[in-house]
């Protein structure tokens, strides 16, 4: 279907390709193909925020199991803790400085599932893949 030009019929800003097909069938090839570009990057994106979603509810899953964990653990040593403090110091003071520690755990834990849920939302390949595109489409189009 298409030929290559001798270059003395390749004119300036002629890329030397012609094709002997109807308009109409290049233009219904082009619609063609671009269904199935668009539809390849609809799925990448799928791919990609399923992806994101899978690392979100795992970091909320281990935000929420360590702490309920934390909660009982945080229970028991802190009655224990509080009775061994009674013995040195006033019961308010050995329930306050219990209280100071249950704060600091309670801090370690919401940063740390902070850090897991402020990772970047983008789908970042497909957006890289649609630039790619773009600009290959601006390349074709321009003279």
């Amino acid at each position: 279907m298409a030929r290559h030009a001798a270059e003395a019929d390749v004119g300036p800003g002629e890329a030397g390709v012609f094709d002997d097909r109807p308009t109409s069938e290049v233009v219904a090839s082009l619609v063609t193909n671009l269904q199935g570009l668009v539809k390849t990057e609809v799925e990448l994106a799928k791919l990609e925020i399923t992806d994101i979603v899978k690392d979100k509810a795992v970091g909320i899953g281990l935000a929420l199991a360590g702490a309920l964990f934390g909660l009982y653990i945080l229970a028991f040593i802190g009655v224990t803790g509080a009775n061994a403090f009674m013995l040195i110091v006033s019961p308010w003071l050995a329930w306050l400085i219990i209280t100071g520690i249950y704060t600091l755990i309670a801090i370690v834990l919401l940063l740390v599932a902070k850090r897991l849920l402020s990772k970047p939302v983008v789908p970042q390949a497909t957006k890289n893949e649609i630039d790619v595109t773009k600009d290959w489409a601006k390349d074709q189009v321009q003279p």
